[in-house]
């Protein structure tokens, strides 16, 4: 197997520090018969990727090739694949954080409409839901609630539907409708199917270090939560 180097340098705060990893390092090789750089370069790996099969799987994805929509769809896709109609209960919220604050990135406006039919079939069975929330509570503040969602939801199907003409998917209101609603959609599938249409018909999304960093961080975070 070949084998390469780097010309990065590691530095340490303080030779303490130095030592104590040498100290770690020697121990572990002298007991494994590993190479001393084998071992550094599996604890590198192992700290920026993840112990989870699918997290490792979508950061080096991410890192090889893969672009940030795609990753980001895939993730909602997988949080959609409950049971009875349920999603997987994952804390996705930061990834719709995320997807908001991308949109200030995405300078031209460009569509895939091949996921649109899939997209509205979503929603639709986001507003059957959104209408049985509204029965389920009667009270006057959870009417309200409830009214002000199907109506921004009916706009927005509306909009994709092409009632009001030929007008731009508005991307951003609705991640912000799922953010301002996580609470009441969190756990259909639909809302996670919905969303992975969401991001794949976008385009012009940005792949920089910024972008995959902190899409990287939202990865990490989601490891504790993901199923054995």
């Amino acid at each position: 197997m070949a084998l390469y180097s780097t010309k990065k340098q590691l530095f340490f705060s303080c030779v303490e520090n130095l030592n104590l990893i040498n100290s770690f390092i020697h121990d572990e090789s002298v007991c494994t018969r590993n190479k001393s750089s084998e071992i550094l370069e599996k604890r590198l790996f192992d700290s920026f990727l993840s112990k989870n099969d699918q997290i490792r799987f979508w950061i080096l994805n991410l890192y090889q090739g893969g672009s940030s929509d795609n990753i980001l769809s895939s993730v909602f896709e997988y949080n959609s694949s409950g049971i009875k109609w349920k999603s997987k209960g994952l804390p996705l919220l930061p990834f719709i954080e995320y997807a908001i604050n991308e949109q200030r990135y995405i300078n031209k406006y460009k569509v895939d409409k091949e996921p649109m039919e899939h997209l509205l079939d979503s929603l639709n069975s986001i507003r059957e839901l959104l209408k049985k929330l509204k029965s389920d509570n009667i009270d006057i503040e959870s009417s309200l609630k409830f009214s002000g969602a199907l109506e921004t939801l009916n706009y927005f199907i509306d909009v994709l539907n092409g009632k009001y003409g030929v007008e731009k998917v508005p991307f951003k209101l609705i991640y912000h409708f799922f953010k301002d609603y996580w609470d009441d959609l969190k756990d259909s599938t639909h809302t996670f199917r919905a969303l992975s249409d969401l991001v794949a018909m976008q385009k012009g999304w940005r792949d920089t270090e910024e972008s995959r960093y902190f899409l990287k961080c939202c990865l990490n975070q989601l490891e504790e939560y993901m199923p054995e």
